[in-house]
């Protein structure tokens, strides 16, 4: 009676894997080669990989509360490994953007704000430098700030919370 269980298992394992092995069913899924072929992050980075220099000219010196602008950042990969353009396949997790962080005149982050982030052109390699277009929003209330341009792995952490020097600029948000 156990050889039969064990023979029916083995039969279950294998018809199962013969199923995973036909080509996907539904477009949204795709095989591990194809994630791989799209360079698709599966994972946190080493945490050499959480190094960078951001430069921009910045935001203007004065805007108005809510006033939309764009910006164009250079960010450089200083790091040991490459920074992934897009996430994971199922919900984005992982991917490498550029975002903006504003501080009001208490050094206190601006909490209710419509934060928007810009992903990369393609996966940068250690050395290699891009251009991103970052649009951002000046806070709705007016007053003295500091906006900070920093880089993060989604669901992982900020490169400033690994030690990596970002740029910050002062803006004046008048009517």
């Amino acid at each position: 009676m156990q050889g039969i269980r064990k023979i029916a298992l083995t039969a279950g394992i294998v018809l199962t894997l013969s199923a995973c092995s036909h080509e996907e069913k539904s477009p949204n899924v795709k095989t591990a080669e194809k994630i791989v072929a799209a360079g698709q992050a599966g994972g946190p980075m080493s945490p050499g990989a959480f190094k960078a220099t951001i430069t921009s000219a910045g935001p203007p010196g004065k805007m108005k509360p809510g006033e939309k602008a764009t910006i164009t950042v250079k960010v450089k990969n200083d790091g040991d490994a490459a920074w992934p353009a897009h996430g994971r396949a199922s919900d984005g997790f992982f991917q490498v953007n550029l975002g903006d962080i504003w501080f009001d005149a208490n050094n206190a982050k601006v909490e209710k704000h419509p934060y928007v982030r810009s992903g990369l052109p393609h996966d940068v390699a250690p050395g290699e430098e891009v251009e991103v277009n970052l649009a951002i929003t000046a806070p709705s209330s007016p007053g003295q700030y500091t906006m900070q341009l920093d880089l993060v792995q989604e669901m992982v952490t900020w490169f400033s919370e690994k030690g990596n020097p970002t740029p910050k600029f002062k803006v004046t948000v008048g009517g």
